[in-house]
């Protein structure tokens, strides 16, 4: 009851929100202006008055436009004002109709349509049945509460990284790969697709976390077609588009006439070392540079950052990420060793 007590308290001041300056519109508002006009017209009339004694204007004159405003004033005044009033009692009426009706026809067409007898799903039946109805949401953090329970259960991690990665949380995602390749079996399938989300979270960009990963992968499996080609990027980010090439054509070589991801190989085989190519990359790079400006603490990635300007032919953006690492890593021995190496290279 107190429910249905507080919807209709809600209904009413939005509907008095909405529908009070309307009131307003017509009736008062029209008299005050009607108001305002009056004085304006004798204040019109004393003026006129004034001229015609100091001799400004011709007696004729002023008896014609004495008339003329005489007229006008009339308009304003006296039983003028019925129509509006009778109109504005009209507009107030169908207002308050309009209040008492509303309410009356959503709560009369719920009671027909909807179903009131029904009572809310409790958040704690929801998650039991998150499976069974197919709740994408629940079935989420029914998982994050068991691994909060248990954040050693590997196969919980396993099922919660794809479940983030389809949400569009990378990070998530690859905090959970993570999780289920430090309490389960390594294996190639799960590094490929920790560095796959890590790339999707630098915006397409190879990090050296992610690359990493695919290394990794590929020390178990050699033959991981995921891996395989996100070395290949890894490569061609570096301004290496050869090594890239044949990495991707010996993919493909290996590859089932049928597998879904052929296309793309062909595509980046087809456009490696082009403009289009270029483009892509420098829009990877200037990715890198402002995630790296939002977040420094990144060593690999200050590095990464430096060689690509320095493959671009951006030698002066080359120095200022080396210097802008080394401000930042100025306490860190080994950070300063790193690069420190790089920039005699750049030299």
């Amino acid at each position: 009851m107190l429910l249905w007590v507080l919807f209709s308290i809600i209904t009413a001041a939005v509907l008095l929100a909405i529908l009070r300056p309307l009131a307003r519109a017509g009736g008062e508002g029209e008299l005050d202006e009607r108001l305002f006009d009056r004085e304006v017209y004798r204040d019109q009339l004393f003026e006129l008055e004034r001229d015609r004694q100091r001799g400004t204007i011709a007696t004729s004159e002023a008896e014609a436009a004495r008339h003329e405003i005489a007229r006008r004033l009339l308009k304003t005044d006296g039983t003028a004002h019925a129509p509006y009033r009778a109109e504005g009692a009209l507009r107030r009426l169908a207002l308050v109709a309009s209040i008492v009706a509303l309410p009356v026809f959503a709560v009369s067409f719920y009671l027909l349509r909807g179903s009131p007898h029904l009572e809310g799903v409790p958040y704690a039946l929801r998650l039991a049945n998150a499976e069974a109805n197919r709740d994408f949401h629940a079935l989420i953090v029914k998982v994050e509460n068991q691994l909060a329970a248990h954040p050693t259960d590997a196969e919980g991690w396993r099922v919660l990284a794809p479940a983030y990665r389809s949400l569009g949380r990378y990070d998530d995602a690859a905090r959970a790969y993570a999780g289920a390749l430090t309490h389960g079996k390594p294996d190639a399938t799960l590094l490929s697709d920790r560095g796959e989300v890590l790339v999707m979270a630098a915006q397409g960009l190879v990090t050296g976390e992610a690359a990493q990963s695919f290394q990794d992968a590929l020390k178990l499996d050699a033959r991981n077609p995921k891996a395989r080609y996100f070395a290949g990027l890894a490569l061609l980010q570096e301004g290496k588009p050869e090594e890239a090439l044949r990495l991707w054509q010996a993919l493909l070589r290996d590859a089932p006439p049928d597998a879904p991801w052929r296309a793309l190989v062909e595509s980046q085989i087809a456009g490696a070392g082009g403009q289009q190519q270029g483009r892509m990359i420098a829009s990877m790079v200037d990715g890198l540079a402002q995630r790296l400006d939002r977040d420094g603490n990144d060593l690999d990635g200050w590095l990464k950052l430096a060689r690509a300007r320095m493959v671009m032919g951006e030698t002066d953006k080359a120095r200022a990420a080396l210097d802008r690492a080394s401000a930042l890593f100025k306490s860190d021995s080994n950070a300063m060793v790193r690069i420190e190496e790089l920039r005699r290279e750049l030299n």
